[in-house]
């Protein structure tokens, strides 16, 4: 009974699942397919981390190294020695009488010289009517006028003047340089530190990555119903709605509970070095508090008096005036001139000697100075110091330097991950309606693929096969068989897993080209499904086994 109720409900829910969706007014010689739209997946790689990044510490020791250190034990220095002065005697003239000049007088000079003097001047005569004439006396200079020059002598006297017999000087006197002592500190020590190093510790732990999600299809029962009155025993099988688990890859994983770490712990504290620096010693030095200098002393000039000549009012000349000699003299001059004939009558002249005086004058003439000469000494170098160098002294000391602190050297180890390729779903499937598709691609469509014996390894000229005529289809959204065949030499089981490998490797380069693996079924015949009669012990052309060795495919669902 409860049988019949179960084949009862599964005859309704067929009936209503396809009866209803049966495609209306089909058309003669159109294909139809009863589209179950699949679950759409795509495959995304998980990177999943296995081993975490972590840190490897290694404490390198401090490194120290003995060296003798120089310190200056006492400071350089200078003192002073005087070095006195140098004194030369040199001569010196001293003017006792100054040099003057006086003035020697220059007479005139007298000299006769003629000179024509006109007595009658030219004139003319009338001869009607004479000239009128009368006399009349001029003056005549004989001597000109001129000067005389009396000459004013030098007034001198005498007066006491002090003269220098050794000049000013100086001597210098030194200041010796006062020394002391002091307490240097130096480094005698260096310290550094001590590194301690914690290795980075792990936890061990499991990661699950659904690689392929839960899912559900519809799937047909193998067995129709004993009552199906359908002349199609397709249309009554039982159809189920089952769920498909998901599946999950559980990969073991490390934790990285602590990364590694270091602590550096110093040598030397002055906290426990009753507050004192670590590492320092003493030692001490002499210095200079005051360099040595020098003192100033002044020596006084020597002086003697002597009696010099000094002009007091220089020579001067006075002027005397010396008149002019005149001569008086007669001639006769034309008073009124004749009014008619004009007769010339020439000129009388007469040659007069004259006395030529030239003015007196005076000459200067130098009056040399009077000079003694005297000796004085004179200081030709100053005195001065000579520096004494007072080199410095040294002293070695012993220290411990520190070349390089303890430190940690830092190795990166890098995360360890893991690639994990999961099928998510980007669109749910269902049934869906009947639709019209291309007849062709509901059956069998032949790859020319031409497998090498014996080999599942798809050659350059298969895969260009494949681009062309199974990947556009692939690309529309149809999901494909690829079924692949041998012929029937060999065992059934070495035909079938080569047929299985050959589809495979066809599956495999179209997940490569992008494809996803939910839309492709791969399946290998073997020998099964032969095309002619060349069946084991049948003898065949190799022409006749090259048909029965084929790939084929074929669209299992029209697109959503």
């Amino acid at each position: 009974m409860r049988k019949k109720l179960l084949f009862g409900l599964a005859l309704a829910f067929g009936s209503f699942a396809f009866g209803q969706d049966l495609p209306t007014n089909p058309e003669p010689g159109k294909c139809y397919v009863r589209c179950v739209t699949p679950d759409v997946y795509e495959n995304q790689d998980v990177q999943v981390m296995v081993s975490p990044a972590y840190k490897k510490l290694k404490a390198v020791p401090a490194k120290y190294r003995s060296e003798n250190e120089t310190v200056i034990s006492k400071v350089a220095g200078q003192e002073l020695a005087v070095v006195p002065a140098e004194y030369g005697t040199e001569s010196f003239e001293v003017v006792t009488k100054e040099a003057s000049q006086r003035l020697v007088k220059v007479p005139s000079q007298t000299s006769r010289d003629t000179e024509t003097v006109v007595v009658s001047e030219a004139s003319y005569r009338l001869k009607i009517v004479p000239a009128v004439y009368e006399t009349r006396t001029f003056d005549v200079v004989t001597r000109p006028a001129y000067q005389k020059v009396v000459i004013v002598p030098a007034v001198y006297e005498t007066r006491d003047v002090v003269i220098t017999t050794k000049e000013a000087s100086q001597r210098l006197e030194v200041v010796p340089a006062e020394w002391g002592t002091e307490t240097v500190t130096y480094k005698k020590r260096e310290y550094g530190s001590t590194v301690s190093i914690v290795p980075a510790s792990f936890t061990s732990d499991f990661e699950t990555v659904e690689v392929k999600p839960a899912a559900a299809e519809w799937q047909m029962s193998e067995i129709a119903p004993a009552d199906c009155n359908s002349s199609n025993p397709d249309d009554c099988r039982y159809w189920c709605y089952k769920g498909i688990p998901a599946q999950n890859v559980t990969v073991p994983v490390k934790r990285l509970a602590a990364d590694a770490s270091s602590s550096a712990t110093p040598d030397c504290d002055p906290s426990n070095n009753g507050g004192k620096p670590c590492g320092e010693g003493t030692f001490t030095r002499t210095i200079m508090v005051t360099p040595a200098t020098t003192r100033v002393i002044p020596i006084p000039a020597v002086t003697k008096t002597v009696k010099k000549t000094v002009m007091v009012t220089p020579p001067t000349t006075r002027i005397v005036d010396v008149p002019e000699i005149r001569k008086t003299m007669k001639r006769k001059v034309m008073v009124t001139p004749p009014t008619t004939a004009r007769i010339e009558i020439p000129a009388i002249s007469e040659t007069v000697k004259k006395t030529i005086i030239t003015n007196e004058s005076t000459r200067v003439e130098d009056i040399p100075s009077v000079s003694k000469t005297y000796k004085k000494t004179v200081m030709t170098t100053p005195p001065t110091t000579r520096p004494i160098e007072i080199a410095q002294k040294q002293a070695t000391l012993k220290t411990t330097k520190l070349v390089e602190d303890a430190s940690v050297v830092t190795t990166e180890v890098p995360a360890v991950y893991k690639t994990v390729t999961k099928e998510v779903l980007t669109k749910k499937g269902g049934l869906t309606t009947w639709k019209e598709v291309d007849c062709k691609l509901l059956v069998y469509n032949d790859l020319n693929i031409n497998w090498n014996l014996g080999s599942a390894t798809l050659t350059a000229a298969a895969k260009r096969e494949i681009d062309t005529k199974l990947l556009p289809v692939l690309q529309t959204g149809v999901s494909v068989e690829i079924a692949s065949h041998t012929d029937s030499r060999g065992t059934a089981t070495s035909n079938e897993a080569l047929s299985q490998r050959r589809a495979q490797a066809v599956t495999n380069y179209l997940i490569s080209k992008g494809i996803n693996a939910s839309k492709i079924v791969s399946n290998g015949y073997g020998e099964r499904r032969l095309l002619n009669r060349c069946k084991d012990g049948v003898s065949c052309t190799e022409r006749e086994h090259l048909a029965n060795r084929r790939t084929q495919f074929r669209v299992l669902d029209q697109k959503n």
